[in-house]
């Protein structure tokens, strides 16, 4: 896509940061990352089927693994699928002109119009007034408008019934990923499931680990983000608490993998151990606040969207604008820069990367809780410890 515009200069009395990330509201892009998910899962599945059907244990466990891994990709992109808050009605409108566009107006658009008048700019663009204007001086028609509009309503018709679709077969795989992980299980035995689950903490700690960095770094330091001015600082504080909880989840991978082999030969030994899973405790109730926080944050704002000022939703709006519908992105008046994007429009996008942040958060509090479970019956067992060696 060809980014247009940019916006304006930072100002010294900036009281907040808030970061914009496209990609996290782009459902092709989970389309995309959706067909990936299922191509790994199609190769694991072949690859399984003999080492199941000969009641293989270590393949098994292998195999029971990659799904512990697919299976929270899959929910956050079966969520992100179903459009809430129609966030592709603003993304067709705003990129409807971009090449990446062209083969949707040749399906949508009057025939011979896709490239010419089914392409006029919202507003008529920087140089003509208006539409009406744009299409009288480009075509000698009026047209234009009508047949834009026409042709962005099929196609958000036609993206609503695909994207859908594709949640709903996200949402069947899920069960069955569901399904085969609970057969699996009982195949395997769940003495041996716990005990591989609690000799292996870092590697079932590992994707939330990168999780958090990730959506911290796409919140914070992305190329894609953008700075503005906010008179709330919680909007912030999501993109640090990732860092935190990614930082969190990594030092209890880091001690889950001491506590994995350290042995206890003797009471002074059991007493140390002890303490080292409290350390391992107390490090997982910390994760489980952050991610609680992100989590509490995301949604709050998701389902309503704080009063941010005019000059602060015309800023965002020039960032998010990669399709090339803003003008006025360097004008110094806050009224003439991308008056083509409108507050509702803003809002929308904001909300729905909201949701994306409050899913993740919602996957990591289950792995957070799940490890906090563990961390409690660790602690039970080597209270149990009755052998002295000498």
């Amino acid at each position: 896509q060809s980014e247009a515009g940019g916006g304006g200069n930072e100002e010294e009395d900036i009281v907040n940061l808030i970061l914009i990330s496209p990609d996290l509201w782009n459902l092709k892009l989970f389309v995309y990352m959706l067909s990936i998910v299922n191509v790994v899962l199609l190769i694991a599945s072949v690859l399984s089927q003999r080492v199941i059907r000969e009641v293989n244990l270590v393949g098994s466990v292998r195999f029971m693994w990659s799904l512990f891994w697919l299976l929270p990709i899959q929910i956050f992109l079966m969520i992100g699928l179903f459009d809430y808050y129609r966030v592709m009605e603003v993304w067709i409108k705003h990129f409807w002109g971009d090449a990446s566009m062209a083969y949707l107006r040749g399906l949508f658009c009057e025939e011979g119009t896709e490239n010419d008048e089914c392409v006029v700019p919202i507003m008529g663009g920087e140089e003509y007034k208006n539409e009406k204007a744009w299409c009288l001086a480009k075509y000698n028609s009026t047209r234009c408008e009508y047949i834009r509009n026409e042709a962005q309503y099929e196609c958000t018709v036609a993206s609503y019934i695909f994207f859908t679709s594709n949640g709903v077969w996200a949402l069947i795989l899920v069960f069955l990923i569901w399904v085969t992980l609970s057969v699996l299980q009982a195949i395997i035995s769940m003495p041996i499931v716990q005990r591989s689950k609690e000799s292996n903490i870092p590697l079932w700690l590992t994707l939330p680990i990168v999780g958090c960095f990730g959506l911290g770094y796409i919140l914070l330091y992305a190329p894609r983000s953008m700075t503005v001015k906010q008179s709330s600082q919680d909007l912030y504080w999501i993109g640090l608490c990732y860092f935190v909880s990614g930082g969190a989840f990594a030092l209890a991978a880091v001690v889950g993998c001491f506590l994995k082999f350290y042995s206890v030969l003797n009471r002074r030994e059991k007493k140390f151990k002890q303490g080292i899973v409290v350390f391992f405790n107390a490090t997982i109730i910390l994760t489980i606040f952050a991610v609680a926080t992100i989590f509490t944050t995301s949604l709050i704002y998701a389902l309503n969207i704080v009063d941010i000022s005019l000059d602060s939703y015309q800023s965002i709006a020039c960032m998010l604008d990669f399709g090339g519908s803003c003008t006025g992105c360097d004008s110094d008046k806050v009224h003439k820069m991308c008056p083509e994007w409108s507050e509702d429009d803003v809002k929308t996008v904001l909300k729905t990367i909201m949701k994306q942040s409050a899913t993740v958060a919602a996957i990591f509090l289950v792995y957070a809780f799940i490890t906090l479970r563990y961390g409690f019956l660790l602690f039970r067992h080597v209270s149990n410890y009755h052998i002295e060696y000498v």
